[in-house]
């Protein structure tokens, strides 16, 4: 329980980070077509399923925090009766540098069979993903 919770409070905390970043210059050293691909190919794994593939990307510190059955159920809870994954809509590439740690942040938007999910898929500047918030649309 203790694990959900921090799970929990980790998600919401980065999407308050999340929401005033739209469209912001990523960090020094970044490039946006490399989180745009990395992002793209967690959005990926995540609509086929494989949540331990993802879980074990994860940079270590935030892994800790989480579990491949937690990002399983932040996926179910967004896709709910939403239907199958059909194709990318849309991607944009922003950057966080004035937190305690400054990240990229892909943000992809799905569509599904009847409605569109978006993602959120954080990098520090190693390009660890560091970071995960699905949520219906």
């Amino acid at each position: 329980m203790h694990k959900k919770v921090c799970l929990l409070a980790s998600l919401a905390l980065l999407l308050l980070i999340l929401v005033g970043c739209q469209g912001n210059e990523l960090p020094d050293g970044m490039d946006e077509d490399k989180v745009s691909s990395a992002g793209l190919a967690v959005m990926s794994q995540l609509t086929k399923g494989e949540y331990e593939e993802v879980y074990d990307a994860l940079r270590e510190d935030v892994r800790e925090q989480t579990s491949a059955g937690a990002i399983e159920e932040m996926m179910d809870t967004a896709t709910e009766g939403r239907g199958s994954f059909k194709k990318v809509k849309d991607s944009m590439v922003t950057g966080v540098t004035d937190a305690d740690e400054p990240h990229a942040i892909a943000v992809i938007g799905a569509k599904y069979d009847k409605k569109s999910v978006v993602f959120r898929i954080a990098f520090d500047t190693e390009m660890n993903l560091i970071g995960l918030d699905v949520r219906g649309k």
